[in-house]
């Protein structure tokens, strides 16, 4: 009897022995996720394409990231007020989403290294600029702006005498200025560089406002006190800057590596 306990210990113990065995095996193999925030209506760092799905910028970028960082990354797309809510409740990891690095969200949110320093600029038809190489030119010229934007606030403010006609969306304001009713798209700088590099007709190029203008820096948020992500996040934007990746993905959407303006500042 005593030999048959013996026999009946020994394989309970083989088979809890094989089951953490294979419990460890399935654990070592599952993949690292990354829940990202992000809203669907700020090209061309995140929006929602024709298609119907989320890309831009911010969505290749976090992605070259999470790849060279050993995660899957899961994109969670909701309104941009949500965002910090949903962070610190830990719905989701991270924030990227053109999300500007202040001390007021600071307070709430731990902020990565900047990536891209944000700017204004205007929009004109490559041959009036000698005509109109500073903004100052512009007042009193008429400007096509969008609803509620920088763009329009700067314009209502700097360029008092000017015309603003003023639209719902910026492709609407370039259709304007390629027909000539107007002589500048005035937007934030990101958005013009956005158009310009898939513009294929060659007749525009854009000048940057440097006067009167808060730039604003961008960066990747991670919940409050979360140190080892923060770190991670910071370690693999240095890496892929380095390797190359961080420029490829600039270009393809950008038309250069917005990099340099951090280096320049």
């Amino acid at each position: 009897m005593f030999r048959a306990l013996k026999k009946i210990v020994f394989a309970a113990c083989i088979g809890v022995m094989s089951f953490s065995s294979i419990a460890a095996q399935e654990s070592a193999n599952q993949k690292k996720v990354l829940n990202v925030g992000c809203e669907g209506a700020f090209a061309p760092f995140t929006y929602i394409n024709d298609e119907g799905n989320i890309t831009g910028f911010d969505i290749d970028l976090i992605k070259e990231l999470g790849k060279h960082l050993g995660y899957e990354v899961n994109i969670n797309v909701m309104q941009f007020d949500g965002l910090i809510p949903s962070l610190m409740v830990g719905n989701i990891d991270l924030i990227i989403s053109g999300f500007t690095i202040t001390e007021e969200r600071a307070k709430k949110v731990d902020f990565s290294d900047p990536y891209y320093l944000c700017g204004m600029s205007y929009v004109i038809n490559k041959k009036n600029l000698k005509k109109y190489d500073s903004y100052e030119k512009l007042n009193g010229k008429t400007l096509c702006t969008q609803l509620a934007a920088t763009g329009t606030n700067f314009a209502q403010k700097y360029l008092p005498k000017s015309h603003l006609k003023i639209f719902n969306a910026p492709p609407e304001t370039y259709i304007e200025l390629g027909n000539d009713s107007c002589v500048a798209a005035v937007h934030d700088k990101p958005v013009n560089d956005f158009f310009l590099a898939r513009d294929t007709s060659g007749k525009f190029t854009s000048v940057e406002i440097t006067q009167h203008i808060n730039k604003e820096y961008y960066g990747i948020a991670v919940q409050k006190g979360n140190e080892k992500l923060l770190k991670e996040i910071n370690q693999g934007l240095k890496e892929i800057e380095e390797n190359g990746v961080f420029e490829k993905v600039s270009k393809n959407w950008f038309g250069y590596n917005i990099l340099d303006s951090l280096k320049e500042e």
